[in-house]
């Protein structure tokens, strides 16, 4: 019975001394899984809700040929495309349930644009043009008006005709002097401006000058009118 207790004992202890051997190994080979990076090679991964229904795509080149993560509907209309066009412009895109686009931001070389609105349809823009901030707003065929700085930090503001050529215009120059300018036809008729605190007003015909109306920093009013060739040939006061 001795030897058969002392058997036994041995037996134990070679099976824990082998169970704790195996525990070890299981643990560090489990560690060993968990800190191993895991890299995943795929062209493109589908992302399905609970029911099955494909809400998201994540693919190396879609069919539009853009690297891109699309999302979807319920219904399965696309709503947004986040990605990367072949030439390397990024470009977002968020939709509405007919698949119409109804926000795009997307750079041209350096310079941003966020448009607002659908193709074909009143829209409007912000952006920059070569560093310089722009406001647009279109009727779907063209600019109508434009809220921008110039190149010198300027501001301006211009509207246009149902033609696109500029009808009114507001800016700002380097002498802090305003100017507004009316137009018609993509011809300057009326500007009106301060110029070294004098107050002028300039009407044009369809090529030149033909009255300027002005108050000079004394007060003094005065009239002056122009031929057709631009030459002054009466004043007011004499």
């Amino acid at each position: 019975m001795a030897k058969e207790r002392v058997w036994m004992m041995g037996c134990m202890i070679v099976a824990s001394f082998v169970g704790g051997m195996a525990a070890n190994l299981f643990l560090t080979t489990r560690v060993d899984a968990q800190g191993a990076p895991q890299v995943l090679t795929t062209s493109q991964l589908n992302l399905v809700d609970q029911s099955g229904r494909l809400r998201g795509i994540l693919a190396g080149t879609d069919e539009r040929g853009l690297s891109s993560l699309t999302f979807y509907d319920e219904t399965g209309q696309m709503r947004g495309v986040f990605g990367i066009e072949p030439d390397g412009t990024p470009v977002a895109r968020l939709l509405d349930a007919t698949g119409q686009t109804r926000l795009l931001t997307t750079l041209q070389g350096e310079d941003a644009f966020v448009v607002v609105g659908a193709d074909r349809e009143t829209q409007g823009m912000f952006g920059s043009i070569q560093g310089n901030p722009m406001v647009t707003f279109g009727d779907g065929a063209r600019s109508r008006m434009q809220l921008h700085l110039t190149p010198e930090g300027f501001p301006r503001m211009a509207m246009a005709d149902t033609a696109g050529n500029e009808a009114v215009s507001l800016t700002v120059g380097s002498d802090d002097m305003p100017q507004v300018t009316l137009s018609a036809g993509g011809r300057p008729r009326t500007i009106m401006t301060v110029a070294q605190n004098a107050t002028l007003l300039n009407l044009f015909d369809e090529s030149r000058t033909r009255l300027v109306v002005g108050v000079a920093e004394s007060g003094l009013p005065s009239v002056s009118f122009f031929d057709e060739n631009g030459t002054p040939y009466s004043q007011l006061p004499q």
